[in-house]
């Protein structure tokens, strides 16, 4: 994606975040989320890595959250621990081939921006848009096997990020 279609798409999405949310300081951090998002899952599906200064600023706007927030600390610190202790738990087990370093480092930034509860939605949103689309695009485009997960994984994160709560209210009712 060129430079001009990335600012334009994070613009919608910035725009989204605050049509959904709210003008606030948590719907700015959102937004800005919103953006190292797209940029996971453009570069993820490209090169099969995620750069560590996109996590590293989801992190940082996880550690802002946790602070502004402290009240539900815990909330957030299990959030950065649960998927992301999963994850890397696979990635042990599968000698890194069953999922990559950066999808685990992901989830544990988003964790901590999330909470526990909207990031095992994420991730749950996530794997099944992954299992979904991925063997969609292998018939139709010829995609291999292999499957970047960032991208599903991000869209997972922003859809929980913006409704997450909505969800989680009709689902437990």
């Amino acid at each position: 994606m060129k430079k001009a279609g990335f600012l334009l798409t994070s613009g919608v999405a910035f725009g989204w975040v605050v049509l959904e949310a709210g003008w606030t300081w948590e719907s700015f951090f959102m937004g800005v989320c919103a953006g190292l998002l797209i940029m996971i899952g453009i570069v993820d599906e490209r090169t099969f890595e995620i750069p560590l200064r996109y996590n590293l600023a989801i992190g940082s706007l996880g550690v802002v959250h946790l602070i502004l927030n402290l009240s539900n600390w815990k909330e957030y610190v299990i959030g950065m621990c649960t998927v992301s202790g999963f994850l890397l738990l696979l990635y042990y087990v599968t000698k890194g081939k069953g999922i990559g370093g950066g999808d685990v480092k992901l989830m544990a930034a988003a964790g901590l921006f999330l909470g526990w509860q909207k990031i095992l939605l994420a991730f749950f949103i996530g794997a099944v848009f992954g299992a979904v689309v991925h063997p969609i695009r292998m018939i139709l485009n010829g995609k291999s096997k292999i499957m970047a997960l960032g991208p599903y994984l991000s869209l997972g994160i922003f859809i929980s990020m913006l409704y997450g709560e909505k969800v989680m209210k009709w689902y437990l009712g």
